[in-house]
């Protein structure tokens, strides 16, 4: 499934993905960051993920720029993910040896 943007009728945006590119953590990070733009529903299907995007005034609309922003910001939580699984244990050893006491 490649990545869809759907315009509904109503004024919200539908962001439609394979759930199988992200961990779930970086997607509900980013929903979190972008929560107080609009309002934001996550729904998962068998075919993928499906981020829909509500304007938080009546009669207004979601410009395109958020849904940009959002897969730009969704993709920035992924590889912080993996650079932690990656690296997570030289930090937590640089941080320990930085706040070990002085002998």
């Amino acid at each position: 499934m490649t990545q869809r943007i759907q315009e509904n009728s109503d004024g919200t945006l539908t962001l439609s993905f394979d759930k199988t590119l992200y961990d779930s953590e970086a997607v509900l990070n980013t929903a979190h960051r972008f929560s107080d733009q609009c309002y934001i529903n996550l729904d998962v299907r068998d075919t993928g993920l499906m981020v829909s995007f509500k304007p938080k005034e009546q009669g207004s609309v979601i410009p395109m720029r958020i849904v940009d922003e959002f897969c730009n910001e969704l993709i920035d939580q992924q590889v912080r993910i993996i650079v932690n699984k990656r690296c997570g244990n030289i930090r937590d050893q640089i941080v320990k040896k930085a706040f070990s006491p002085i002998e």
